[in-house]
């Protein structure tokens, strides 16, 4: 048991002498903060944002593209984050 206490306290020394050998890739004071970061928004909204781009080899003036575009639209209501859902 008293082995690997020595290894382990040894096995930490050596990991702490590599960790400060190396120096900092970025002094503290090098990068200066953001500015004008937009505000945080809930996932909720940034995920209701997002709209579907109706792109694809269909037209949309032909019967089975517009059916076609009524299930991406059905589909994309389903997988909308509702509140309390989770």
């Amino acid at each position: 048991m008293s082995v690997f206490v020595i290894l382990l306290l040894a096995g930490l020394a050596v990991c702490g002498f590599l960790l400060r050998r190396q120096p900092p890739r970025v002094p503290a004071g090098a990068v200066p903060a953001p500015r004008g970061v937009e505000p945080l928004q809930p996932v909720d909204a940034w995920q209701q944002s997002i709209r579907l781009a109706p792109v694809g080899h269909y037209h949309a003036d032909s019967e089975a593209g517009r059916r076609l575009l009524e299930k991406l639209r059905r589909e994309e209501q389903r997988q909308w984050p509702q509140e309390g859902r989770n």
